[in-house]
């Protein structure tokens, strides 16, 4: 008979999969539409102008803010990429963890790595953030730019490392167990 820990586990490998492969597809929409935005310059920018109701020159706004607008998506880019990496990591460690002996090294660095990843969404978005306030004084229409600071992510990223900590700690003291018996 399977323990509700066990049943738990499972929801969430399950839960995990779906995180991942959404990720991934997000991922690879960024993807399409960078590769669709070098292509035909105009496309993305004709995309979002529209849906924000303004009437600017594209090619102006291409010539002088170009690099601008490229660096900011890479900063969005790069931020799916890392929580396509965290439902990875959480993916694969739901899958190796053992029940009987759930403290081990591997385990631990797996969510210290996540800890380091959810960090790193948490830097970038407050680049982003910075970087679209920039933007916002440099184009001479009205805008908003968002790109706002995700603050859970830093709690959740100092949550996770402490939980690798205690991981650690669990190991070390499982260690000494085997050494004692």
């Amino acid at each position: 008979m399977k323990t509700q820990t066990e049943r738990i586990l499972n929801i969430l490998r399950i839960v995990a999969w779906i995180g991942y492969y959404g990720s991934l597809i997000a991922f690879g929409f960024g993807l399409i539409l960078t590769f669709f935005s070098i292509l035909e310059p105009n496309f993305l920018l004709k995309a979002t102008l529209k849906i924000q109701g303004m009437d600017i020159s594209l090619e102006k706004f291409r010539e002088k803010y170009g690099f601008h607008a490229f660096f900011y998506a890479s900063l969005f880019l790069i931020n799916i990429f890392f929580i396509l990496k965290i439902w990875e990591l959480a993916k694969y460690a739901l899958s190796i963890i053992n029940l009987n002996q759930p403290f081990t090294f591997r385990i631990s660095s797996i969510l210290e790595k996540i800890a380091y990843y959810m960090s790193s969404i948490w830097v970038l978005s407050l680049i982003g953030m910075a970087y679209g306030a920039y933007l916002e004084n440099l184009i001479e229409h009205k805008t908003r730019i968002n790109f706002s600071i995700e603050f859970p992510y830093l709690f959740a990223a100092g949550i996770i490392y402490l939980i690798s900590q205690i991981f650690k700690r669990g190991v070390e003291i499982q260690a000494e167990n085997e050494l004692t018996v």
